[in-house]
């Protein structure tokens, strides 16, 4: 019986060769792009997953609301860890992480490699496999735990435990000793590093130690099975009040707002399980995500997939029709119900295993491109999880009965009289299609809407003045085998007279994301008559207003002719207004570190975005302190071939620093890679609305065939009576255009609602204009318009003897 199905259904098959050929690569493409979206979802849920105990691991961060809006944020001191763990038994384990940099050096060898300081709870808390050694322990302050890839790097096929190597991330080279091995740290990992060192070689540890003010390092513990950690929250009152006593206070003096238990301060936990896509929490160790472009994508994949589907029943129904005469017959020659269904469904389950197939190897085609383009570090091995077995099912079993279901219970329902008679009703089948068209295009509607206003935004972010010159500006990471300020002076002496450079200075802080990977920031707060101000600080050197481009609006910048300005300050507009209402601000002396005599304001620069546009202007004071190491030189061209200039200033570098490897780019690179999950939300909405877009035209494509062969005999007798093809055309067309702009009244407010939303994240932002939605509303009539005219207009040509005789 099985075997007679399997016959009759590929007969039916190759008979409606050309519907189930389209119905076919709809499905297969919309499998393709459904499979590699809905496994980078996967492959961004499965973050840090793979840790032991990932359940009970929690990082601590503090919630203090100062002007209104609550601050997150998980920096915190160095005693704070210590403390907190004497003080909570439920506390298992725990351990503070400091990321840093470091030249290695063995031997003859000299390396650059990312370090992470850590306490011994490090590997008890978390879990990556061993290789060789004693991984777990960093029982010793001179130990060190490397990666498989950085042992390879360092010794070569030599064995490395046991080895002493040199680190240099100070001034001085320290020595250490390599205790252990892991493995390389997997892609959906959120510490990403090469070597591990005690955190009590931290620079400044033991000055730190007594020191609660000063915040700068992420604190992770491990609970014990019973700890319940909004119990655990919910306890830490005395704590706050015990330790962070002086900073209460300043916090109630300037207004500062309760957050919890009518404390200005709260200390809380968040899972560390979920926080690569935290994005509301500042200083999540990694570089977490927006939820939203997850759940985006798996949105995406979710409306490819329904398309597909509504071509799917789209086409089986119009197909109804014509087999309408064969399930007519196959019921007078005694064919049941179930036999009935039971054909249809293996001739939908032929297409679906045909199209799956096929999008699977399209996807294994297409994986390595789209890696590429999405950044993404997913494979199709991941398809042999249990759980994505079983979603690929689900998804294979719901597609085969969706598709397959309506169109059979349809036909079955046909009584035989009228079948055989030629008078089906069509009237419900038409308003179903209708309704799934128009699904259909309201989907890629929203999609269009959604990548015009992504387009728009990015453009504007990358075109929006900074305040500072960006696009003439190099910058250079030093790294750490040369002093940074005598690097910045070495090269300015280097540098000055070349043809093309204007101006050469340096910066502890770089402008947004360099080739480095770097994108720190320093937040500085102080009391200043009475009240607290926060701002953020930038360490610099000579010529760095002249060399960015900054704007001047009173005192001067740093000079050489004044000694004193080592503890002079030049402030932003912002910063100004904080200090007596911003009025005759310049002259001023503030406070700004307890070891150091109060610094005197000798300049204001007009505000500048240092920061993304997601963020409003924040104060900044520039310091020419030497408690900062120059980490990055600034070099400013004027010229007429930057290219140029800028392979000369590689040379220049190059020649100055042989031994240092020469890592710049230009500011609007740096800008523009703060942007990346922007770009890449942008990169996802082209490719889904143009999918989205060509699997609804080959459904309508094919829906307007079968509405012509259903329409030959009208059309016949139309042209006898004189219709012109421009009116048979437009008969015929009207239909699906007004289903077309029913489809874009309904998509408006939802991809309004969408991307307002979307655009909340910034504080520098399009407006959403009517015209917007109008481009979209015309991209969809004119591209379906282009998919139906031509066999609209193939109808009305068509010779009218011809098709009244066929009928």
């Amino acid at each position: 019986m099985l075997k007679n199905y399997i016959k009759t259904a590929w007969r039916n098959l190759w008979k409606g060769r050309v519907f189930n050929s389209m119905n076919i690569v709809g499905l297969a493409v919309a499998v393709a792009s459904s499979t590699l979206l809905l496994l980078t979802v996967y492959f961004e849920f499965s973050y840090d997953k793979f840790h032991k105990n990932v359940d009970n691991i929690y990082q601590f961060y503090t919630t203090i609301n100062h002007t209104g809006v609550p601050e997150k944020n998980t920096a915190m001191a160095v005693p704070f860890a210590r403390a907190v763990k004497a003080d909570y038994p439920g506390i298992k384990n725990i351990t503070r992480v400091a990321s840093g940099g470091a030249l290695v050096t063995y031997g003859d060898k000299q390396i650059s490699k990312g370090i992470l300081f850590a306490d011994a709870d490090f590997f008890r808390i978390f879990t990556f496999p061993v290789v060789e050694g004693n991984a777990g322990a960093l029982t010793n302050l001179n130990d060190v735990v490397i990666t498989r890839s950085a042992a390879k790097s360092i010794f070569g096929d030599q064995p490395a435990v046991g080895k002493s190597i040199t680190l240099k991330y100070g001034e001085k080279p320290q020595p250490f000793l390599v205790a252990g091995i892991i493995d390389d740290m997997p892609a959906n990992s959120s510490f990403e590093t090469d070597i591990f060192v005690r955190f009590e070689n931290v620079q400044g540890y033991q000055e730190n130690l007594k020191h609660w003010d000063n915040q700068n390092h992420r604190v992770y513990a491990l609970l014990s099975d019973n700890a319940n950690p909004q119990s655990l929250e919910s306890s830490f009152s005395p704590f706050i009040h015990k330790y962070f006593a002086d900073q209460l206070k300043d916090l109630i003096r300037d207004g500062a707002k309760p957050v919890f238990n009518n404390d200005r301060i709260s200390l809380n936990l968040v899972p560390f399980k979920g926080s690569h896509l935290n994005t509301d929490v500042s200083g999540i160790q990694g570089s977490p995500i927006n939820k939203t472009y997850v759940i985006a994508l798996l949105v995406i994949a979710v409306f490819i997939l329904l398309i597909a589907c509504i071509n799917f029943i789209n086409l089986a129904v119009a197909r109804s029709f014509i087999r309408a005469r064969e399930v007519g017959v196959r019921k007078t020659l005694g064919a049941g119900k179930w036999q009935l269904l039971t054909q249809f469904w293996t001739e939908t389950l032929m297409i679906c295993i045909v199209a799956f197939a096929i999008g699977i190897a399209l996807a294994a085609f297409i994986l390595p491109g789209f890696n590429a383009a999405f950044r993404s570090h997913i494979s199709l091995n991941m398809l042999l999880q249990p759980m994505q077995l079983l979603s690929i099912a689900g998804i294979f079993i719901f597609i085969t009965a969706a598709a397959g279901f309506y169109p059979a219970m349809l036909m079955m329902r046909y009584k035989t009289t009228q079948v055989l008679k030629g008078s089906v009703n069509t009237q419900k089948p038409g308003q179903v299609r209708n309704i799934l068209l128009v699904v259909q295009f309201s989907i890629a509607t929203i999609l269009t809407i959604c990548t015009l206003i992504t387009w728009q935004q990015i453009s504007y972010l990358q075109q929006k003045p900074l305040g500072y010159s960006k696009t003439e500006v190099i910058s250079i990471p030093i790294g750490q085998s040369i002093n940074g300020t005598e690097a910045v002076e070495r090269f300015r002496n280097q540098a000055t007279g070349q043809a093309g450079i204007v101006a050469v200075s340096g910066g502890y802080l770089n402008f947004g994301r360099g080739n480095d990977g770097s994108a720190n920031r320093s937040i500085l707060g102080f009391n200043y008559k009475g009240h607290e101000i926060r701002t953020h600080e930038q360490g610099i050197e000579y010529d760095y207003v002249k060399t960015l481009g900054l704007k001047l609006v009173a005192g001067r910048d740093f000079s050489k002719d004044y000694p004193a300005d080592s503890n002079s300050v030049v402030i932003n507009e912002k910063m100004a207004a904080q200090i007596d209402g911003g009025k005759d601000v310049v002259g001023k002396y503030l406070p700004m570190h307890d070891d150091k005599k109060p610094q005197q304001v000798i300049g204001i620069v007009q505000d500048y975005n240092f920061e993304s546009l997601h963020d409003d202007i924040a104060p900044m004071s520039m310091e020419m302190t030497r408690q900062y190491a120059m980490q990055y030189v600034f070099v400013r061209l004027k010229s007429n071939n930057l290219q140029n200039d800028f392979k000369r200033v590689k040379a220049l570098w190059n020649t100055t620093f042989p031994n240092t490897e020469f890592n710049g780019s230009w500011l609007d690179e740096n800008t523009q890679r703060q942007y990346k999950s922007e770009q890449r939300l942008s990169t996802i909405f082209i490719s889904a609305a143009i999918i989205a877009i060509v699997i609804s035209c080959i459904g309508l494509l094919a829906i307007s065939i079968m509405v012509i062969v259903q329409r030959t005999k009208e059309i016949g007798i139309r042209k006898v009576l004189g219709s012109s093809v421009a009116n048979i055309v437009m008969l015929i067309s009207k239909e699906f255009v007004r289903l077309v702009l029913l489809a874009a009244i309904i998509a408006f407010p939802i991809a309004w609602f969408t991307m307002h939303k979307w655009l909340e994240g910034f504080a520098y932002r399009i407006t959403i204009h009517w015209w917007i939605f109008a481009l979209a509303t015309v991209i969809a009539l004119v591209i379906a318009m282009l998919t139906i005219s031509y066999q609209a207009i193939r109808a009305a040509l068509a010779n009218p003897v011809r098709s009244l005789k066929n009928e």
